[in-house]
This record gives C-alpha cells, structure tokens and sequence, in this order.
C-alpha cells in the first residue's frame, strides 16, 4: 500500500505547487503592476511601493523565471498522477478500494466500512 502512500503524497505536493503558483503571481502582478487574474486574493495594484525601476526588473524577471518553473513541476506532476489513476483502475479487490480511501481520500476505517457495505471490523482485518 506503499503506492497509496506516494500518491497521496504527489496530490499534496500537487496543491502545494498550486499555492506557490499563486503567491508568485501575486508578487509578480506586485512588481510588475500587471494583474494576472481577478481574485480578489492578489495584492491590491494602487497599494504597490515604488521602487527603482532596475530593482522592479529584476524582481518581475525572478518572479517569470520561477513561474515557468512552477508550471513546469505543476504539468510534470499531474502528467504522473494520471499514469497513476490509470493503473489504479486496473486494480481489482476490496483491499485496493480500502486502501486508496483510506490514504487518498483519508476516510475513517467506519466510513469506508459504511460506503462499501461491510462491518467495521472485517475493513480493519484487510
């Protein structure tokens, strides 16, 4: 169950891509004074400091360097969690079913005994 394992962790790592992503472009649309996107989450435009115009380019080109970056890791990342859901389909028996609600959707042993018709203690002994 070491795979549910992993690819619980590469859904975690995939979320935290996603913030990073978003920090990045709230700094980004910072420095640059270019919005992004509409969320209202970004860092208001009229409240930006001034800065030399040097010190602006550099920060706008660390922060287009480390979003190319992130994206990349990003589209690598759900690149292997489909070639995981594709194998994990192919599993068949109860105890895979346990396991990848147990460590991906992190139910409780008596949610999945609930979900899969079974008692609390036969989920416990798979």
């Amino acid at each position: 169950m070491e795979l549910m394992k992993n690819y619980s962790d590469l859904l975690n790592e995939i979320d935290c891509i996603k913030l990073q992503i978003k920090w990045t472009e709230n700094e980004f649309e910072y420095w640059s004074g270019i919005k992004l996107s509409d969320d209202s989450d970004s860092i208001p435009l009229h409240t930006k400091k001034h800065h030399k115009t040097k010190t602006q380019l550099i920060q706008i080109e660390k922060k287009r360097r480390a979003l190319n970056k992130l994206h990349e890791r990003l589209e690598y990342h759900e690149r292997t969690k489909a070639r995981m859901d594709a194998i994990f389909k192919q599993f068949k028996g109860i105890e895979y079913k346990v396991a990848y609600k147990r460590w991906v959707e992190y139910k409780t042993l008596q949610e999945i005994a609930d979900e899969l018709g079974y008692s609390h203690g036969h989920i416990k002994n798979i």
